[in-house]
């Protein structure tokens, strides 16, 4: 996983693959991980060099992601360009890859679309024969690159049958970013299917281990990795029908948990003094928006008294603080009913006398394949830095708010990576080579006449992964949901 040690922990699939595949007769697995403050491939396990392994599987959950697998790559002369049709393979699959894989052409050999639990098995064996490449085709959410045709994602149907991993490694010297516990996915997928949300579409259907199921990969886990916590993986955790009776077990057997971002809808008192009482300390929120009719339309209707009602009994319930995740530069959204909107908020809520109780995290609207935003330009991005500025400035006018965004520049990059066709691999290439900094992407954005292309402008009327991905979904559900949110 190209990022440091202590975050690539947290991904389910990095720790499952490796525990699967070393328990496949005749396979060994080494975990890799990328130092980026130094600049510097970690190996785990081995100082086996990567050019000597049959196939390197390489996750990639965001699309920032693409650039620090570049560098790695071009500097062990791995670039698929370069190496061409030879072992070791780069398959490469996540998120990310899935919703469009087209600015990792000249960079890996081949990508998985969907979820690899139930080929994986198959996949390592293929990867020790002698023409790999012969039958990787054959496989029919794999595609080699660049891709001539239409691949249909994979996804388990089954969730009780996918892979999940019992024996879990951690940091030992920096705790890792969601602290130490036994990393558990309730469900994937989400019912709500948010129109900015990637991760819900892509992911879809919704789908949840059994109670059953879970609680035995809980108890052997718990056990095993000497924990009595657990970090709980969930989109949608209150509309997994058993929850709170999870939950109610856990307490029974005194075991903390960290619980995902929830929705305002589905807070309840209740569970509001179950969370804090089975440990949590910070209670995270995503309303994405203030405004009610625009909250409504995106998928995250509640009701804004409630929103106030779960900060106060957050406050009664001793919580450290209460995060709310807020996305500013939806259609349609002036900035001046943003803000006043937001300082309204404020306001009311002005009774609070703890210093930072609440933590904002402001994020401009990125537009992602497979939601109905995918047809908006990436430059839209770059007219949100006031929007960012207004809210800062309004935060500072209330002691117990703290706020942090990402800057603009990172996501008008992420619009453009997550949006590219074939060309911009050429980009996320050379881009690693000077790093991954923004001033390397200003550079070579401006070297390789990038701002000149279409989509970046004017968007896709017909975006190219429609062309090479079989997602399950109608195009027209996009494009009508679109229009009516921008209507």
């Amino acid at each position: 996983m190209p990022m440091p040690y202590n975050a690539a922990i947290n991904s389910l699939f990095f720790q499952t693959a490796y525990e699967y595949i070393n328990s496949l007769e005749g396979a060994i697995a080494y975990r890799y991980v990328y130092d980026i403050k130094n600049d510097v491939l970690e190996a785990l396990d081995t100082e086996a060099n990567l050019n000597n392994l049959d196939a390197v599987f390489i996750s990639l959950s965001f699309e920032l992601d693409y650039v620090n697998i570049a560098r790695i790559l071009d500097k062990l002369n791995l670039l698929h360009r370069y190496k061409g049709y030879r072992k070791p393979i780069l398959i490469a699959g996540g998120i990310a890859v899935t919703s469009n894989p087209l600015p990792l052409s000249g960079i890996v050999d081949a990508v998985v679309i969907g979820e690899a639990d139930e080929i994986l098995k198959e996949l390592v064996y293929t990867m020790g024969e002698d023409r790999p490449f012969n039958y990787l085709e054959d496989f029919s959410c794999i595609s080699l690159l660049p891709i001539r045709n239409k691949v249909k994602r994979c996804f388990t149907r089954e969730l009780n049958q996918a892979l999940h991993a019992i024996n879990q490694f951690f940091a030992i010297d920096e705790e890792p970013v969601y602290g130490y516990g036994m990393r558990v996915e309730v469900s994937r997928g989400c019912p709500y299917l948010c129109a900015f949300c990637m991760e819900g579409h892509v992911q879809h259907p919704f789908r949840y281990r059994s109670m059953e199921v879970l609680w035995r990969i809980i108890e052997r886990g718990l056990e095993s990795n000497s924990v009595k916590r657990v970090i709980l993986y969930s989109l949608a955790l209150f509309s997994v029908p058993f929850i709170d009776m999870l939950l109610r077990k856990f307490r029974e057997h005194s075991i903390k948990v960290s619980f995902p971002s929830l929705r305002i809808d589905h807070i309840t008192k209740e569970r509001l003094e179950m969370i804090r009482t089975l440990g949590q300390r910070t209670l995270t929120i995503a309303p994405e928006t203030l405004i009610k009719g625009i909250a409504c339309l995106i998928g995250k209707c509640y009701d804004t008294d409630h929103l106030e009602d779960i900060i106060k009994e957050s406050l009664n319930y001793n919580f450290d603080h209460v995060k709310l995740y807020l996305i500013t530069g939806f259609p349609k959204m002036s900035i001046d009913e943003e803000v006043n909107t937001f300082r309204k908020f404020l306001t009311k809520l002005s009774w609070i006398r703890k210093s930072g109780f609440l933590r904002v995290v402001l994020n401009p609207l990125v537009p992602k394949p497979w939601t109905p935003y995918q047809f908006l330009p990436p430059k839209i991005i770059l007219n949100l830095a006031e929007n960012l500025n207004h809210y800062h400035k309004v935060a500072k006018e209330f002691n117990f708010v703290r706020i942090e965004s990402i800057d603009y520049r990172w996501a008008f990059a992420q619009a453009i990576l997550a949006q590219g066709d074939e060309k911009i691999s050429e980009l996320v290439i050379q881009w690693g080579r000077y790093g991954s900094s923004l001033r390397g992407f200003y550079r070579v954005l401006e070297s390789l006449n990038i701002m000149s292309t279409d989509y970046i402008h004017n968007g896709w009327r017909e975006p190219p992964w429609y062309e090479i991905i079989d997602m399950g979904l109608p195009f027209n559900y996009f494009k009508m949901r679109y229009q009516y949110l921008i209507s």
